[in-house]
């Protein structure tokens, strides 16, 4: 199965794609938001055996593509 979410917001910059699924990375200002909802996400895509890529161009937009395996998934969440 794969999911693309896109948007045509102002996109994430280059020298920050590394970082965006880093528990705690964030570009807010304090008090703002903690930076967890990637890391999660990540984790959890991780977790049943599927990848998670992102392409953005600043200014243009951002698509996030997650693809997860066919079938019955041996990951249990716990």
């Amino acid at each position: 199965m794969r999911l693309e979410f896109s948007d045509t917001g102002i996109g994430i910059p280059p020298h920050e794609l590394n970082d965006i699924f880093n528990p705690f990375f964030t570009t807010k200002s304090p008090g703002q938001g903690t930076g967890l909802g990637l890391s999660v996400v990540h984790s959890v895509v991780r977790r049943y055996h599927g990848d998670i890529q992102v392409r953005s161009t600043p200014n243009v937009g951002t698509t996030f593509t997650i693809e997860l395996p066919s079938g019955r998934s041996e990951a249990v969440l716990s």
